[in-house]
């Protein structure tokens, strides 16, 4: 993967753990419908899926609902969620190195656009990126595939042959088998590696450095 020109980053534990926020936020939407009793497990299911296929497959919510649900959740994350989050060890070196390659990176996120966009910035990073897309602040259902065609659009790429995506969920490596992309599945994140097994990511790392390795 080291000749690749545009590397794509999932967001939400790829480059950051923002659990923590996330999770508050998901349980402060949960309360305002008096559901209180939630597992860890099933709040962390909730990190990297597109929230409406979380809502109802966990708790059989209808759209209507969901989207209640969803604009609670943010009003949360708006206002306390998004700051806490923690850059993961190592990534920040990590894209220095690349961009001082002359790498074209980007971001696709599931996360709304303008958290993410907060979220580098706040961290002095939104300069390294020449692309960052994710879902509006609506709720609007916004699939991976689709987020990645937003950023090949965005620096006008044809074909994703001197691409790879890099996230810890099967969304993000089926969203880059769309585009005929490959991809780099990190079992760092909230995924589970044997559903990155079962997608055929095309490497699967462990830690921060091994992707170093990878890339660089």
């Amino acid at each position: 993967m080291k000749n690749k020109k545009y590397i794509l980053f999932d967001f939400d534990g790829t480059l950051f753990d923002s659990q923590i926020g996330i999770k508050k936020a998901i349980k402060f939407a949960l309360a305002i419908e008096d559901i209180y009793d939630i597992t860890d497990e099933v709040l962390e299911s909730f990190i990297g899926p597109p929230l409406h296929k979380s809502f109802s497959e966990h708790f059989g919510f209808k759209e209507d609902k969901i989207e209640v649900l969803i604009t609670n959740l943010r009003k949360y994350y708006s206002e306390k969620g998004y700051q806490e989050t923690q850059l993961y060890e190592g990534i920040k070196s990590l894209i220095i190195e690349l961009k001082a390659q002359d790498k074209i990176l980007a971001i696709a996120t599931a996360k709304p656009t303008r958290y993410a966009k907060q979220i580098l910035k706040g961290y002095k990073m939104n300069e390294f990126f020449s692309s960052v897309h994710g879902s509006a602040s609506k709720g609007e259902l916004f699939p991976k595939d689709r987020v990645i065609g937003s950023v090949m659009k965005d620096l006008d790429l044809f074909d994703a042959e001197d691409c790879v995506m890099i996230g810890d969920t099967i969304y993000d490596i089926k969203g880059a088998q769309f585009h005929s992309m490959d991809s780099i599945a990190v079992n760092y994140g909230y995924g589970k590696r044997k559903d990155l097994v079962s997608a055929r990511a095309n490497i699967i790392v462990e830690t921060v450095n091994e992707l170093q390795k990878i890339l660089l």
